[in-house]
């Protein structure tokens, strides 16, 4: 067999032609149906262009502050000043898509002394990730950042006056784009000096403990940089886990949320690269999974011992993580797709010797080039939507308060998904919502007429989607509230008729506005 040798020898061309293949499903729709992620956008938009409007610098007041979750605000907003916003989102995700997959590598090549097309391809899935589709751009950032920052310190630990400088930067420079993969950073990094020092014969403990000063010393900054900062004066601390566990067993309904989440959680893993559909996760997934146990028994790819204790640790952190940290949610979300990473990052693989093993490596491309197909599919119905969206949200005058709603719309809904738009209002017609703007996360403070409406509206208690009448006290109460409008997203699934105080003022596919019906 000597077509593999071959192939290996053009590497560089292919894995780039592999990420290139990767970025077709990004140009499928012009709004990418990421849940988050449009919210965030809304925010950068607003912090490049506090005075777009007089309804902006009334609504909107930048806050920056030193922050672990801050690294594409100043980024993205110094690009929204630059670039035309509409194809900010795409090379965002693009960038991010970028440094992951390179950061993977050069792990892998830190780690095998050599880059494997094998790695390659199969970092692609798990670039349109569960943590993906939930918008988490920040973090995503920040993983393929520590991937980089592990390799670096691979490379040149035994030069400490060379690695140590750099690799403190580094740290900072992770903790700055988010908090958490700072600290998933610095445990890999300890998981991967003892994975080092139990593959050496070598094994005193002294020798051990003398590698972890300078681990350390790139904690200073950050640690120092996080106990300025207003997220570790969060107010449910290090985790409300204990308090939700506390209030749940004094209800009775323990047992019911932890099978809840248990069941959620086994969720996160199915779809660590997710697809079009459950069904479709879990039948692709499980052939992938197939074809690797397969090329490891047949010695095609082993995974680098070294890496074991961080692999360990990543598979901990899956089972045991708290939903929730430092105020952030979906902690434990994100952990599936550390370990897949991680797990990927240490492969090391060897060319095809026989027919079968040539067949599980066209089989494993194969399923990896159907997943691309799958996912440019299902995102090509939103360029109709986003064109139905402008067009009912351009009958709006200037400078309105709008709120939004999408009716029994959750996380795992099938269906396609909504809360990509609203945020639109602000970036694309200069409309005022609400936006992610908490003050130990975001640099952003929301103040004036819609503080004022978001004030009221708490006060009559349907912002929460635990509310059992949350859609349609939403219906009855947003604009006497002091919103202008209301924009709802798949009208059709709402449970009882609009209310008599509202009329349509347009409507287009899956969008509605209403007005006061005065």
């Amino acid at each position: 067999m000597q077509q593999l040798p071959n192939l290996e020898q053009k590497r560089p061309v292919l894995i780039l032609a592999l990420f290139a293949l990767a970025l077709l499903p990004l140009f499928a729709t012009p709004i990418l149906p990421f849940i988050d992620y449009y919210n965030h956008i809304a925010r950068y938009y607003v912090l490049a262009h506090p005075d777009a409007t007089p309804a902006f610098a009334a609504s909107y007041t930048p806050r920056w502050a030193i922050l672990p979750n801050i690294g594409l605000d100043v980024i993205a907003a110094a690009a929204m000043r630059i670039l035309p916003p509409a194809i900010v989102p795409h090379l965002i995700i693009i960038t991010l898509f970028a440094t992951l997959y390179s950061g993977v590598l050069a792990l892998n090549r830190a780690l095998t002394s050599r880059t494997s097309l094998l790695v390659a391809m199969f970092t692609i899935p798990l670039l349109y990730s569960f943590i993906l589709n939930w918008g988490f751009a920040n973090f995503l950032l920040g993983l393929g950042t520590m991937f980089w920052a592990l390799a670096w310190w691979l490379n040149t630990r035994q030069n400490l006056k060379k690695a140590l400088p750099f690799a403190c930067l580094l740290a900072a420079l992770i903790f700055f784009i988010h908090g958490l993969a700072f600290a998933l950073y610095g445990l890999i990094l300890g998981a991967l000096e003892l994975g080092l020092f139990l593959n050496q014969p070598d094994r005193r403990p002294l020798k051990f403990l003398k590698t972890l000063p300078p681990l350390a010393i790139q904690a200073l900054l950050p640690v120092a940089l996080f106990l300025a900062a207003p997220t570790s004066q969060s107010p449910e601390g290090l985790t409300n886990a204990d308090e939700a566990i506390a209030r749940l067993k004094a209800a009775g309904q323990l047992g019911t949320r932890l099978i809840d989440l248990a069941a959620y959680r086994l969720t996160t893993i199915i779809r660590v690269a997710e697809g079009p559909s459950l069904g479709f996760d879990i039948l692709s997934g499980a052939a992938i999974v197939l074809i690797v146990i397969l090329m490891v028994n047949r010695g095609l790819i082993r995974l680098h011992r070294p890496l074991w204790p961080a692999i360990f640790m990543a598979a901990v952190l899956v089972l045991f993580c708290p939903p929730t940290m430092f105020g952030v949610g979906y902690v434990a979300d994100r952990m599936p797709l550390l370990l897949a990473l991680l797990f990927i990052a240490g492969i090391t693989a060897r060319p095809a010797e026989d027919r079968f093993e040539t067949t599980l490596i066209t089989a494993a491309t194969a399923l990896i080039a159907l997943r691309l197909a799958a996912i440019a599919l299902s995102f090509a119905p939103y360029a109709q939507d986003e064109a139905d969206f402008n067009r009912v949200a351009s009958t709006l005058p200037p400078s309105q308060l709008v709120e939004t709603l999408w009716p029994n719309q959750g996380r795992l809904d099938p269906g396609r998904r909504c809360q990509m738009f609203p945020p639109r209002l602000i970036t694309n017609h200069h409309q005022i919502t609400r936006l992610f703007a908490n003050a130990t996360q975001q640099p952003l403070q929301i103040t004036g007429p819609l503080a004022a409406a978001l004030n009221k509206a708490t006060g009559r208690d349907y912002t929460s989607r635990e509310h059992p009448d949350y859609h349609q006290n939403i219906l009855k109460n947003a604009l006497p509230a002091g919103f202008n409008a209301l924009l709802i997203c798949d009208p059709s699934r709402l449970t009882a008729p609009l209310p008599n105080t509202l009329k349509i003022a347009a409507a287009s596919g899956r969008f509605m506005l209403l007005v006061p019906n005065k």
